[in-house]
């Protein structure tokens, strides 16, 4: 059971390591919805379209709002379905700990019954009865410890996911806005 677990593990990081993308593949942009604060204190919503020298564009249903680095005040990127990436992130690391911890605690042995003439009372019985009912297969704990670890991580994913968010003050700068560009540009391209 291990040398097949091993197995697995090692045959699921050589097909990852594998996945790489080609650097010379065409460039993909992530998805960020953005809460911006202009100077005059108004907040605008929307999904991050583009930033370029002097702009931040943002683009709601069908319409694109354009704001200048002078008027940014400041903004918020946030991944779209930030909590539902982080949910199933959350899931897969806990599901794989409970059930390594599962695999690795083994099995629970299996008491046998005293004598009957020994035990006249049946409570040597009746706490055998107690332990073989509660005795577990290494398999049966992997299930058990994958799915309640598996929820608990899901939970704690959710929370982080839902509120991770980057905030960036400009301050009508455009200088700040510029050096800031950058950095904008490596979070909303995927390599």
């Amino acid at each position: 059971m291990k040398k097949l677990f091993m197995t697995a593990a090692c045959s699921i990081a050589i097909f990852v390591s594998q996945a790489q993308t080609d650097s010379t593949s065409e460039k993909k942009q992530k998805a960020f919805n953005a809460t911006v604060t202009t100077m005059d204190s108004k907040t605008l919503k929307g999904s991050l379209f583009t930033v370029n020298d002097t702009q931040l564009i943002l683009k709601t249903n069908d319409q694109q709002m354009v704001v200048p680095a002078e008027n940014l005040k400041s903004f918020t990127v946030k991944r779209k379905h930030s909590a539902l990436r982080g949910a199933l992130i959350g899931f897969g690391v806990g599901a794989a700990a409970g059930i390594i911890i599962g695999l690795a605690s083994g099995s629970d042995p299996v008491m046998a019954y005293p004598n009957p003439n020994e035990d006249p009372l049946l409570l040597g019985s009746m706490v055998v009865a107690m332990n073989n009912a509660f005795a577990m297969t290494a398999g049966q704990k992997a299930v058990a410890g994958g799915l309640g670890l598996g929820a608990t991580g899901a939970i704690v994913g959710t929370i982080i996911g839902s509120v991770a968010k980057k905030k960036f003050t400009i301050g009508g700068k455009k200088e700040k806005f510029h050096d800031l560009q950058g950095e904008l540009m490596k979070k909303l391209v995927i390599k």
